[in-house]
């Protein structure tokens, strides 16, 4: 097999195991709940306000009131949860890359 249908193949696979990825994050319950805390989020008027008053003027009382919304700290937790998927992820993808089977091709 030549070297470029040999990447030519392992490019596909990986991209189709990327996709694979995807899907599988897009349907995790983390993702699904970080997606419905966005969409409370928007809804969340106190907490955009404070949030608002605090870029503005970085006052730290603003700052423990925000940090103690329970809305917030569960949106953080949330937000924690999906950054632990993506360094996962980021792993899975090194190990899909790294397999790299087209140097026993040359």
């Amino acid at each position: 097999m030549s070297t470029f249908l040999c990447y030519y193949k392992t490019m596909k696979e990986l991209v189709e195991k990327i996709e694979n990825l995807k899907k599988e994050l897009n349907n995790s319950k983390e993702v699904k709940h970080i997606k419905e805390l966005n969409s409370k989020l928007k809804d969340n008027k106190e907490l955009i306000s404070l949030i608002e008053k605090y870029n503005n003027t970085q006052d730290e009382s603003i700052k423990e009131k925000i940090i103690n919304n329970e809305f917030f700290r569960e949106y953080k937790l949330s937000e924690n949860e999906i950054n632990y998927i993506i360094l996962e992820l980021n792993s899975k993808l090194k190990q899909i890359s790294k397999k790299g089977s087209c140097s026993k091709w040359k």
